[in-house]
């Protein structure tokens, strides 16, 4: 049997073998038809407000899913918002930081929303709504495996350097980019990451921006207490990423699991699919909760042959 830290030497080494399968853009999953979607309501200034800045995103097929993917983020965090669990939170966060935790979905849904966050507490902090950050798909500044990162995080940082990049191994990563292309069927009994779309990728980094827990908490953060990627186990980052690792993180240390960004999109992610997919939560009602990182079937998916029953094998 693999100990841990060879077990973790493993998987990135491994990891590090689907990023090339990524790089080259093959897909995981049949991407269908996107379609032609518009930005709706983006010439009045109010609902421009709700947007991400997609200047730097040229007319075509990028730009196309990611203003799906837009609406998938506005889909996921309107459900959560509307649909509190108790029972999936206490598995995230003490249920003593429900409120908190609340309020940090409604801020981001504010924010997506008309017109941004009405009377922010902090005047001259930002972003307070989504025309204050661009974003972009690109390989631009990406280490091997990151999905995605931001810039320009700080409440006083400059609007022109509050940046999302969605990297292109987290464009080719996920099971399916876009919601609409999950079924129920898809993603089966247990939290796994077929429930994670592009929408939940940007979830997270919007999460990254501090304004998001000063205007949510009403106060000014400290740098050790804004939401961010919290320590953990995950392999080649020791980051607190993923299903297990947020539950994980929880169970070790409630203060820091309030503070992880995973925390609050797995909570959304296992919420979300409670209400789309009710009949695959076969677990009392629920969906099981991850007992490792799946990391393996991940990429099992894309790698084929030898490399994938070499990684069974040892495993």
């Amino acid at each position: 049997m693999l100990t841990s830290s060879l077990r973790s030497s493993v998987a990135c080494i491994f990891l590090l073998v689907h990023t090339l399968f990524a790089s080259l853009d093959v897909s995981i999953n049949p991407r269908g038809s996107y379609g032609h979607l518009v930005e709706h309501g983006t010439s009045n200034s109010l609902e421009k407000r709700g947007y991400f800045n997609f200047n730097n995103v040229p007319l075509g097929g990028d730009r196309t899913i990611l203003l799906a993917a837009f609406q998938d983020l506005r889909d996921l965090v309107n459900t959560v918002v509307a649909n509190p669990n108790p029972g999936v939170l206490q598995n995230y966060f003490d249920p003593n930081d429900a409120g908190d935790v609340a309020n940090v979905f409604q801020t981001v849904q504010q924010m997506i929303g008309i017109g941004g966050v009405p009377n922010p507490p902090h005047p001259g902090f930002g972003p307070t709504d989504l025309a204050n950050i661009q974003i972009r798909r690109s390989n631009e500044g990406c280490g091997p495996l990151v999905l995605a990162y931001s810039q320009g995080v700080a409440t006083l940082s400059a609007a022109n350097t509050r940046l999302i990049t969605i990297c292109d191994f987290g464009w080719n990563v996920l099971f399916k980019r876009l919601r609409r292309d999950i079924e129920c069927s898809d993603i089966g009994p247990k939290v796994n990451y077929k429930m994670q779309f592009l929408g939940g990728i940007m979830l997270h980094e919007i999460l990254h921006f501090n304004n998001v827990g000063n205007i949510a908490w009403n106060l000014v953060l400290g740098p050790d207490q804004v939401i961010d990627d919290q320590p953990g186990n995950f392999p080649c980052f020791n980051k607190a990423y993923g299903p297990y690792e947020a539950t994980s993180l929880r169970q070790r240390d409630p203060n820091a699991a309030k503070i992880n960004n995973e925390n609050y999109v797995w909570y959304a992610l296992q919420t979300y699919w409670l209400v789309q997919c009710p009949g695959s939560a076969k677990n009392n009602g629920d969906f099981k909760y991850a007992s490792s990182n799946d990391i393996p079937k991940s990429c099992k998916q894309i790698a084929k042959g030898y490399m994938k029953n070499l990684w069974c094998w040892l495993l």
